[in-house]
């Protein structure tokens, strides 16, 4: 939601919409991710959020549904891929483990948080 009231904002200061549009936009705003908190979390969708950013401009913004990384997931597991190689190099992956956690309502929040400051680029994977 911090994206939104950002984008709210930025639209608001660029003169693109008044501030009585923006006031709207906002309640609005609040008013869905209150509903949304009224919904039980075993009964939400959920989604693996990807941003990569190099500097300030960002490279890769990917959102996909649980339902999609569950199924890639079985298919892997099923394919017995138990590792993923990053730069050359095999990195293990306790599958049953990750299935648990993904399964898990109440599961969320930021998984990833990757700085690499000599290339000057930033990637956070969050479940949301």
């Amino acid at each position: 939601m911090k994206e939104e009231i950002k984008k709210v904002l930025e639209m608001l200061e660029e003169k693109k919409i008044t501030s009585e549009e923006a006031t709207e936009l906002l309640d609005a705003l609040r008013e869905s991710k209150k509903a949304e908190e009224d919904i039980p979390p075993a009964k939400r969708k959920r989604f693996l959020k990807i941003h990569v950013t190099k500097g300030d401009k960002p490279q890769v913004n990917v959102t996909l549904p649980f339902g999609l990384i569950n199924w890639g997931l079985n298919i892997a597991s099923k394919m017995g891929k138990n590792t993923v190689d990053i730069g050359g190099e095999k990195i293990p992956i306790d599958m049953e483990e990750l299935s648990k956690a993904m399964n898990d309502p109440e599961f969320t929040g930021k998984i990833v948080d990757v700085e690499d400051e000599e290339e000057g680029k930033h990637i956070e994977i969050e479940i949301v």
